[in-house]
């Protein structure tokens, strides 16, 4: 491995950030629903879900968690009830690596796949009905999109129908919880230790990115090593998480997003920064995600500044799927709002276009005069992302960009 540029130390908690996010996530979900279980919610995430941070307010959800030592999972997939109706089911292991079926490789007809432990990282064949898990711990997710309000019990439908067969020895207790999945910096010096079991537990593959020598010998020798310095390196490692900055990262008209279609490759910060603010989330050849870094005057956002986001005719997100546009709070969670609205969409009820065929989103906490494509956000600072789903060449590529966030016109 080529040299880091980082302490060994700070080296270690960016490269475990994922898997201990991961195994703290599964202790507090399988604390509600034990293991081997496929759960699923029949509602869209609202400010009360906190499980998971930045949740979209488009799909259902239906997840589970599963020991693959126990042997393979077979997974249905129902039929849609039409051509259009976007779904996806992901499987996600121990290191935030994904394998996926999804309806641009399996269409809408239905199918029955099946989910294998390989240590050895191959890559899925598209179409061949077999996930690939490189750890013994697989977080399974199915996504089924809610067209609109009156379309949720058709969703809710087709949510039942996804369903995961474990063995019958799975394990099905629950599980006590551990520290919060959101808090991982707040273990300081205790982050390592916890971070040698998890490495025990679920060891890591040729797929992912590899440790340093150092940081090997750091792990391995936990006991001759300074708390403070310790200490000092979960610090490091945590400031350079809140920067965001991936090295692939690309910002054009103030939205940033990641260059790569795939997963973080060998790219260990990446992978961290994935892990701390999009936890179970996509690669983005199923979902580009883009994050508003600041507005047209370069200021960061602030709800108390109402904003303008105008897309011209013509120029919506390209996609085969959908798109939505989503606010968050500072804490990375949905926000509370007078008309409980928490995306909007190409499927917003009521959504008026311009004369020109363009459309104009209005970002504000003060209530305008007029509602349809009002999306309410915090009074203060938030964060604001744009995702774009089974988006075409130019989303995949990462060379189209939502506009620039200019300031409402009176």
């Amino acid at each position: 491995m080529s040299e880091v540029p980082w302490a060994p130390a700070t080296e270690a908690y960016l490269w475990g950030y994922p898997l201990l996010s991961v195994q703290r996530t599964r202790k507090l979900l399988c604390s509600r629903t034990p293991p081997g279980v496929f759960h699923s919610i029949p509602t869209l995430a609202t400010p009360k879900d906190r499980a998971v941070v930045l949740p979209n307010n488009d799909t259902l959800y239906a997840s589970g968690w599963y020991d693959l030592r126990q042997g393979d999972l077979e997974v249905t997939i129902p039929p849609m009830d039409h051509p259009e109706r976007y779904w996806n089911l992901m499987v996600v292991d121990a290191y935030t690596r994904v394998s996926y079926l999804r309806r641009v490789d399996y269409g809408v007809g239905g199918l029955t796949a099946r989910v294998t432990w390989d240590p050895t990282g191959q890559d899925d064949v598209p179409g061949s009905g077999v996930l690939r898990c490189a750890t013994p711990t697989a977080w399974v997710i199915g996504r089924v999109l809610v067209e609109s309000p009156e379309d949720l019990p058709r969703a809710q439908a087709l949510q039942q129908g996804f369903v995961v067969r474990a063995p019958k020895s799975h394990p099905s207790s629950l599980t006590e919880r551990g520290g919060r999945p959101t808090a991982l910096a707040a273990a300081g010096a205790d982050f390592f230790p916890e971070l040698a079991e998890a490495v025990k537990a679920d060891p890591s593959t040729p797929c992912h990115p590899p440790l340093s020598r150092e940081a090997e010998a750091l792990l391995a020798r936990l006991g001759d090593a300074s708390p403070a310095v310790l200490e000092a390196c979960v610090e490091a490692g945590e400031a350079l998480l809140q920067t965001g900055q991936g090295k692939d990262a690309r910002t054009v008209n103030g939205w940033r997003s990641g260059r790569a279609a795939g997963g973080p490759g060998g790219d260990i910060l990446k992978r961290a920064l994935g892990a701390k603010f999009g936890l179970g989330g996509h690669y983005a050849f199923e979902n580009r995600s883009y994050t508003a870094v600041h507005d047209a005057a370069r200021a960061p956002l602030d709800g108390r500044r109402a904003l303008a986001l105008r897309f011209p005719p013509g120029g919506l997100p390209p996609c085969t799927g959908f798109w939505s546009l989503t606010a968050y709070g500072p804490d990375l969670y949905l926000v509370d709002n007078e008309i409980e609205r928490y995306s909007l969409s190409d499927r917003t009820p009521g959504l008026r276009y311009d004369a020109d065929g363009g459309l104009t989103v209005q970002l504000s906490a003060a209530r305008p005069g007029g509602e349809e494509n009002w999306l309410p956000v915090p009074s203060g600072p938030y964060l604001l992302g744009l995702r774009v789903y089974e988006g075409l060449p130019a989303v995949v590529d990462c060379e189209w960009f939502p506009p620039e966030l200019k300031p409402k016109e009176p």
